[in-house]
């Protein structure tokens, strides 16, 4: 799996995927938020962020939570998105989506 920059992650999500379907955030301009100063936005390419899921698939037996990062991971493409989140339900139905 592949991460760019720093990854957030609450220590109550220790056992939660995260997977970057962006990079950043595409506004990156709130002046009370500098979670992502240091990276310029970018989509992932869905090959890229099915590999990543593929490889957490066959790496770890348990996960509780998935999440679709970074700051803005909803301004995928509707078609890619939906893949993703088939792929989820397929290959993760033992976590707690």
């Amino acid at each position: 799996m592949r991460y760019e920059g720093a990854v957030y992650r609450p220590p109550s999500e220790a056992r939660s995927l995260i997977i970057q379907a962006t990079v950043g955030c595409s506004h990156n301009g709130c002046i009370f938020c500098n979670m992502y100063k240091g990276k310029q936005f970018h989509v992932r390419p869905i090959a890229e962020v099915m590999k990543d899921f593929a490889a957490a698939r066959a790496a770890y037996p348990y996960i509780d939570r998935i999440f679709i990062a970074d700051g803005d991971a909803l301004i995928y493409q509707t078609e890619g998105l939906l893949a993703i989140l088939d792929y989820i339900g397929s290959a993760f139905q033992n976590a707690g989506v």
